[in-house]
């Protein structure tokens, strides 16, 4: 059995994922030079390294197919964490998002992103011929929604964001309604949209009586908007689904519901990252420091980068938070482009290797559970790359197993155990 799990396994992502950890390691070691004690992190961050190969190898060594059987059970214990880490947890940085144990730390949310994965798969598989009933998202929706705003009272928008990619590309995947999909879309582009819109109209109409009341102002005309559809079509004599329109309605109210939510939760610094992503320029030894600095410090790079250790944004300390959020950063001074395309390959293997895992798989289980995983991994990448050139929002995301980040780095290794392990029960024997 171990001979055949050796011959089988998929070597390819264990030595690519491997490899990217260690270039983490001694980019985390670079930013973390000038502090005097750079060990520290790279110690830390090889314990966790340490811990998450155990866990991978004891996640390869149980059979795919048990997980299945307690999703659940797995659901409930997510839940469980995330309201114990709101009483117990230890406050960082605003957000009650951590359970501190002394040497280490565990962030709940980070093992109940594969959590999710887990239970959305199972669902999905278990009603498969059902799923283009818009009654069967309701379940995977408000688990989502459940996870989410747990996640939001912490608060920790960041870590929240991921749930919604992985939510509608597993059950895009997982043969949704086209129609149901859409409204799963309209939901998240107001609940969403809603609070971007609303700083952006602040940043440019400051003051004005339509910034004052926004909030009220854009709900009662998208209901306006909704019901006006509704009787422009009798006028004209269009023929509508009442009960999809009704659905329609909803969704629109649920979003609006949603948005206000999230925009009355918004802690200032996370308006501040909005705007900056706006407008770097608005605040730039402020909020927008962080970024002009990592732009700095990815174009003095140049092609074959100013030598490891030699990075001036780097040792000066120009960068904030070099060693997790803007590793890149460091990554791309030092190394220049060429050892930012090495690692972005390496990325690209890691999702084309999660792809074939998924599309190769058994079962409509561990197909769907492979999706989930490589969505959780692309967003990452495409978010924290696109933060630091500034196409993308400032969302405080690390880059998969190369920022510091233990309880990051465990659950990646996890996640990268599951699909080796899907890989190799696709073979029978």
């Amino acid at each position: 059995m171990k001979t055949d799990i050796l011959k089988k396994f998929d070597w390819i992502i264990f030595i690519d994922v491997i490899l990217i950890t260690l270039i983490g390691l001694l980019f985390i070691y670079s930013a973390q030079l000038r502090t005097g004690n750079p060990m520290f992190f790279v110690i830390k961050q090889a314990t966790a390294l340490g811990i998450g190969i155990a866990a991978m190898l004891l996640v390869i060594s149980i059979r795919y197919e048990l997980y299945s059987e307690y999703t659940d059970y797995f659901f409930i214990f997510g839940l469980i964490l995330l309201v114990a880490v709101l009483f117990l947890g230890t406050r960082i940085r605003g957000s009650k998002s951590w359970f501190d144990f002394g040497k280490f730390a565990f962030q709940p949310s980070e093992i109940v992103k594969i959590i999710l994965v887990l239970y959305i798969a199972k669902y999905i598989e278990k009603n498969y011929h059902n799923m283009k009933k818009i009654s069967r998202l309701l379940t995977p929706f408000f688990a989502t929604v459940l996870y989410v705003a747990l996640i939001l009272a912490e608060p920790d928008f960041s870590s929240a964001t991921v749930f919604i990619p992985i939510f509608l590309g597993m059950i895009y995947i997982g043969g949704v309604a086209k129609k149901t999909f859409n409204f799963a879309i309209i939901f998240f582009i107001v609940a969403v949209g809603l609070p971007f819109m609303e700083i952006s109209l602040a940043i440019n109409f400051a003051g004005t009586f339509f910034v004052k009341n926004f909030k009220f102002i854009y709900a009662v005309s998208i209901l306006l908007i909704s019901i006006s559809i509704w009787f422009f079509a009798k006028f004209m004599h269009i023929k509508i689904d009442k009960t999809q329109y009704k659905i329609f309605f909803l969704v629109i109210l649920l979003g609006l519901v949603s948005a206000i939510t999230i925009s009355g939760n918004l802690k200032e610094y996370q308006r501040k990252r909005i705007i900056v992503f706006l407008d770097p320029s608005l605040d730039p030894l402020g909020s927008g420091y962080n970024i002009l600095q990592s732009r700095i410090a990815i174009g003095s790079g140049k092609i074959t980068g100013r030598g490891l250790f030699q990075g001036t944004q780097t040792q000066l300390g120009f960068i904030p938070d070099q060693h997790t959020d803007y590793i890149f950063a460091v990554i791309s001074e030092e190394g220049g482009v060429l050892v930012s395309i090495l690692v972005v390959c390496m990325y690209v293997i890691l999702i084309w290797r999660g792809i074939l895992i998924a599309r190769n798989a058994a079962d409509k289980f561990g197909s769907l559970t492979a999706v989930g995983i490589v969505i959780m991994f692309s967003f990452y990448i495409i978010l924290n790359l696109g933060m630091l050139t500034g196409i993308m929002p400032v969302a405080g995301v690390p880059l998969p197993f190369l920022s510091y980040g233990g309880s990051s780095l465990i659950v990646n290794f996890i996640a990268v155990g599951i699909l080796i392990n899907i890989h190799i029960r696709r073979f029978a024997y």
